[in-house]
């Protein structure tokens, strides 16, 4: 079926509703034509509406299939929170301890030292970062010098991932089971939820893969990755560690719009929000919480272009947005430029989540 012309790009002129993934559907997707719309505006391809385990909607661009997979960008920092409260489980880290703990080289220093797994995380570490860009390799993150003590200030930046991902291998290599951090995430996450990484790739500066923003994925696969941070019962049948896991949706370091390697809708005084690195402003979920247009629950896995998966737990929703945005590699071109920097990491040429999720909701059918 054929949903309503969508006006946004030469490529993109139409958006193609697909069967439902399951025999659960849900209403017809022109329920959703007003998120359609509206992503189709800022270079969307694809869109899948998940609610209480039904699919509400689902439609690709022509070229894009439900399976076909999609580079996530910064979305992978979603799995990183994920390996974390695994990893807790497993007896291989603790947040709250000390990352030199597996890291001999930063023992000795006075900033580094008192890093933990939660300020990693959190993107609170304190350690330099020179923001959006390719990331570095494992060995190469750990190198980066502390500017500032752990927990003062949010800096967001692919290097603490490489970080965690470089303790990660540490850990697993010391407990005598070692492996790659993104196998660890496919055997311990990823498979028995019956999901898979289609591939790793860049952009990356070194031998390692890109933990932050590597990750390619059918919108398919990402929803039902969102379904494990929609579900705690589910996490438990994964064995995930329940603090560690409730932790990445919770505020945790110094800024309280993200969680452990997640974006947040926490309320917040717009001035926070003015203080914040141009970067984190892309990311609007505390403006229509503070407005009383979203709920406060929900979460994002936010990457470049407007890549995103929602997740609102109080709406048993599960969201997934593709884009094609053709101004992306000038934008991350400027990024790298102090004066011009913030549009490039997470976000998309004026595309709004507070916008997207508000537009995607108010389009649900009504729940009994």
């Amino acid at each position: 079926m054929m949903l309503r012309a969508l006006a946004a790009t030469a490529a993109l002129s139409a958006c193609v509703a697909t069967p439902a993934p399951s025999d659960t559907a849900g209403p017809p997707s022109g329920s959703c034509d007003a998120a359609f719309s509206y992503s189709a505006e800022h270079y969307g391809v694809a869109l899948l509406v998940v609610q209480d385990g039904a699919t509400v909607c689902e439609a690709y661009a022509p070229g894009m299939s439900a399976d076909q997979p999609h580079a996530l960008f910064s979305g992978s920092k979603g799995f990183s929170g994920m390996m974390a409260a695994a990893a807790v489980a497993d007896g291989l880290i603790n947040l709250d301890e000390p990352v030199a703990g597996v890291l001999a080289e930063w023992r000795d220093d006075p900033l580094r030292s008192r890093i933990t797994y939660r300020h990693l995380l959190s993107l609170s570490s304190g350690l330099a970062t020179t923001g959006p860009r390719a990331a570095p390799g494992f060995l190469e993150a750990v190198a980066t010098p502390g500017s500032a003590p752990p927990g003062e200030v949010f800096a967001y930046g692919p290097g603490v991932f490489q970080v965690f991902a470089e303790s990660l291998r540490r850990s697993l290599e010391a407990a005598g089971r070692p492996e790659a951090p993104t196998g660890y995430l496919e055997r311990r996450i990823l498979a028995p939820l019956g999901v898979k990484v289609a591939a790793w790739g860049g952009p990356v500066a070194g031998p390692d893969p890109n933990l932050a923003a590597g990750a390619s994925m059918s919108a398919r696969d990402w929803a039902r990755f969102g379904e494990l941070a929609l579900r705690p019962e589910l996490a438990a049948n994964v064995k995930l560690d329940a603090e560690a896991y409730e932790s990445q949706f919770r505020p945790q370091g110094a800024y309280r719009g993200y969680g452990l390697s997640w974006w947040l809708s926490t309320p917040l005084d717009e001035s926070v929000r003015n203080g914040l690195d141009p970067v984190a402003r892309t990311v609007d979920l505390p403006q229509g919480a503070n407005a009383g247009r979203l709920p406060a629950d929900c979460v994002a896995a936010a990457g470049a272009g407007g890549q995103r998966l929602y997740v609102c737990r109080s709406l048993d929703l599960v969201a997934v947005r593709f884009a094609d945005d053709p101004t992306l590699a000038g934008r991350f071109a400027a990024s790298q430029d102090p004066q011009t920097r913030g549009s490039a990491a997470v976000g998309s040429s004026r595309f709004s989540d507070s916008q997207m999720l508000e537009k995607l909701i108010a389009g649900l059918p009504a729940r009994p």
